[in-house]
C-alpha cells in the first residue's frame, strides 16, 4: 500500500495534519491503534478520501540509512505500508508514544532521540497542581524531522504532544504539513 504521507497516530495532531495534507492533494493514511476522541475531524478526513486504519499497531519500520521505507503494521498481515513521508503523532505517556522506565524515557517505535531530565527526582514537582517537568519531555527534532542518534531522518517528522518543550498541537501539525507540501 503506497501513500504520499502516512501518519502514525489518530489524535488531534494526526487528524489535523491528515486533513491539511488531503486538502493539498496528498494521498494520506492514518494508522490509529485506539479510539479517537476526534470523531468529526476523522469523518472529514475520510470524506476527503483519506484512509483511516483503526485498531492496527505500528510494530516498527524498515529503514535504509536515514530514510524510512515502510511501516510494519499489526493488522496488515505482512503488507508494508509505504509513503514518501511519515508523521509521528503518537502522543506522550498515556498513549504510549513515550515510555518511561525507572531511569529512562524512550520512543518505542523507531528509537528516536528523547529530550528528558536524566535525574528522575526532577521529572515531577511535588506540588500536584504545579506545572510538571515531565510534560515538556519529548522527541527531539531538527526542522521538524525526528533525530535518531543525533541524525535528522529525511522523511520522518513529528507533530503534537510527542514533541519536546511547550507544544501547540494544532500549529505543530500545520507546520509539518507546510514542510511536506
Amino acid at each position: 500500500m503506497k501513500y504520499d504521507v502516512v501518519i502514525i497516530g489518530g489524535g488531534l495532531a494526526g487528524v489535523t495534519a491528515g486533513i491539511r495534507l488531503q486538502k493539498a492533494g496528498r494521498k494520506c493514511c492514518i494508522v490509529s491503534g485506539g479510539l479517537s476522541l476526534n470523531e468529526v475531524p476523522r469523518q472529514e478526513f475520510i470524506a476527503m478520501g483519506g484512509t483511516f486504519l483503526t485498531g492496527g499497531r505500528v510494530l516498527g519500520g524498515v529503514w535504509k540509512g536515514d530514510v524510512l521505507e515502510s511501516l510494519v503494521v499489526s493488522n496488515l498481515e505482512g503488507t508494508g505500508l509505504c509513503a514518501d513521508n511519515y508523521i509521528l503523532a503518537t502522543g506522550k505517556f498515556f498513549s504510549k508514544g513515550l515510555v518511561a522506565t525507572m531511569d529512562n524515557i524512550y520512543e518505542p517505535l523507531f528509537g528516536c532521540d528523547v529530550d528528558f531530565e536524566r535525574d528522575r527526582s526532577k521529572w515531577y514537582d511535588p506540588d500536584f497542581f504545579a506545572p510538571q517537568p515531565f510534560e515538556k519531555f519529548g522527541v527531539k527534532t531538527l526542522d521538524g524531522r525526528v533525530l535518531r542518534d543525533g541524525v535528522p531522518m529525511k522523511n520522518l517528522y513529528a507533530a503534537g504532544e510527542i514533541l519536546a518543550g511547550d507544544v501547540d498541537i494544532v500549529n505543530s501539525a500545520l507546520d509539518i504539513c507546510s514542510r511536506i507540501i
